[in-house]
């Protein structure tokens, strides 16, 4: 029977390698410290079965494949590395979001000769929702983070100004709300960055 440690361990090192990364970038692709990396590495310890996994999703391999001895590693998978298409996929859907909103607001400025100019507004945070969407999966928790913030940000504005147009108030305490909730986004990922640093 093989060791099924072992060989877990002996692939993670010969992935990396094969794929040209170094302990530190596969710790930054993992939100891991490059010490757990290492720690791995010299079998000391090994990461969970998710984490595994996620291995398994950067270097192109199947779980069985990493549990089982091999002297080769496949080749480089270098299509789950590219930051171009990740970015060009959330600019896409983006440029849907203007789409609607720039249908919206001809449909209006036409049919109801009512120009719906908060359409526009509100695309931003329904971009940025796909950003944060697709950030959870591709990068870094500080990404997420950065784009949660502003993805909450970008609503409170959109409340404001579609109440500033239709209310004709000043509403601007809709602002405090952010500020607990954007101290809640960062301590929540203090607490998940030293969680992973274990």
């Amino acid at each position: 029977m093989e060791d099924v440690k072992k060989n877990i361990v002996n692939n993670l090192i010969l992935l990396r390698k094969a794929n040209k990364m170094t302990q530190q970038e596969l710790a930054k692709a993992l939100n891991y410290s490059d010490k757990a990396i290492s720690r791995w590495e010299v079998g000391e310890s090994l990461p969970d079965i998710s984490v595994l996994l996620r291995v398994c999703e950067i270097y192109g391999v199947d779980f069985d494949w990493l549990i089982h001895r091999h002297d080769d590693a496949p080749k480089a998978n270098k299509k789950n590395r590219g930051l171009g298409p990740r970015i060009a996929i959330v600019m896409l859907l983006a440029t849907f979001c203007y789409a609607f909103a720039t249908i919206v607001f001809v449909y209006n400025s036409v049919i109801h000769k009512d120009t719906v100019w908060l359409a526009y507004i509100w695309a931003v945070p329904a971009s940025l929702s796909f950003a944060v969407f697709f950030s959870r999966r591709w990068w870094s928790g500080i990404v997420t983070l950065i784009l949660v913030s502003l993805d909450m940000w970008s609503i409170l504005a959109g409340f404001y100004l579609h109440f500033l147009a239709t209310v004709d108030e000043n509403v601007w305490p809709i602002f405090l709300l952010g500020v607990p909730v954007q101290i809640i986004f960062i301590l929540f990922e203090y607490i998940r960055r030293r969680n992973a640093r274990g």
